[in-house]
């Protein structure tokens, strides 16, 4: 036997015919594909920590307004340490702050359900 006639009998060759063995090869490459970026970092972690973002807020007593990050509503003032901020709208027509709607109904206009 030559080497010419053994080309395609061995078991490489046998394997790389079969279709499981792509199939298996297909799965491996796709699972490193999306596993590899995360491990090494590339990707960032989707349940990372989130930064709260700044929002004008105005005082129920005072009328004071800040802009502010806060976590949660009615906030704390930075003064009295009481809490009466709440989140503030500006009125173009007569120039002022004013309250806003509360949370859940502003989360309404935003996203209405259907």
């Amino acid at each position: 036997m030559t080497a010419s006639s053994d080309r395609g009998t061995g078991p490489v060759a046998t394997a790389l015919r079969d279709p499981i063995f792509w199939t298996a090869a297909g799965v491996l490459g796709v699972a490193l594909w999306l596993l590899v970026p995360q491990l090494a970092g590339i990707w960032p972690a989707a349940s990372g920590p989130r930064e709260i973002p700044e929002i004008d807020l105005i005082c129920r007593e005072t009328g004071e307004v800040f802009r502010l990050r806060v976590a949660r509503l009615p906030a704390e003032h930075p003064r009295t340490g009481r809490a009466t901020l709440v989140p503030a709208v500006y009125d173009r027509e007569t120039s002022t702050w004013k309250p806003g709607p509360p949370p859940e109904a502003r989360q309404r206009m935003l996203h209405p359900v259907k």
